[in-house]
């Protein structure tokens, strides 16, 4: 049996010879209320702003080597910045990690130690088959949580980009990419043009349910949903 181990980007735990010590410890996000009262009016009103908290994700490893200290220095190395976090038993879904902390290495003999990571994610639960470019025609449903998709748009001249009855325009000069999540537009190279769309990036999320997408005629469009669930 394959023991229980984690990805980190294009690394596993098991390439640095460190063993979790338990399943991860998921704090899971938490939704932004507003509180406020009314004079003369028993109780309080809560409003939601639909926005969710960061999650984080706890994993305690153990570790034994004849070069702990060493060792330590190369799994801090690896297990900083940003990435992908996947783990075994969950192999076809990822999240995306925004910052690493580690705690101090509990070293119980002189060999051995254990210690942990939190790692700060964003509050969504990514799949993998959500990462790749789809023509309009294969995305008539969404079967996940509402997701954010990035749309890349080929051809040249004015186009309209419609979503579930709502309108984006956008001028195109040879290729476009909008990205709804992060709400930009840019070109090849990373070259901004959000002055070449019209429209709110929100009216391009993909709601839970049937989906209509569809582009102005003498257009290629591929969208990459990022389907997933909120965590």
């Amino acid at each position: 049996m394959e023991k229980y181990d984690l990805q980190f980007n294009q690394s596993a735990g098991r390439d640095f010879g460190i063993i979790m010590y338990d399943y991860p410890e998921i704090e899971q996000a938490k939704h932004n209320y507003n509180t406020y009262s009314i004079p003369g009016r028993d109780g309080e009103l809560v409003s939601s702003d639909d926005h969710l908290s960061n999650i984080t994700v706890k994993c305690t490893f153990s570790i034994l080597s004849k070069r702990l200290i060493p060792k330590m220095r190369e799994i801090k190395r690896w297990l900083s910045g940003t990435g992908r976090l996947k783990f075994t038993d969950t192999a076809d879904v990822f999240y995306e990690v925004l910052k690493v902390e580690h705690d101090s290495i509990e070293r119980e003999l002189r060999n051995y130690g254990k210690f942990s990571v939190i790692f700060t994610c964003y509050p969504y639960e990514f799949t993998i088959e959500g990462q790749y470019p789809r023509k309009p025609e294969e995305l008539r449903h969404n079967g996940y949580d509402e997701c954010m998709p990035l749309y890349e748009i080929r051809g040249d001249g004015q186009c309209v980009l419609a979503v579930n009855g709502k309108n984006m325009e956008a001028t195109v000069y040879g290729n476009l990419v909008i990205d709804s999540r992060l709400m930009l537009a840019y070109m090849t190279g990373n070259v901004l043009m959000n002055t070449s769309v019209t429209g709110k990036y929100e009216d391009l999320w993909l709601p839970h349910g049937d989906c209509s997408i569809s582009i102005t005629d003498g257009f290629d469009l591929k969208i990459t949903p990022r389907w997933g669930w909120k965590a």
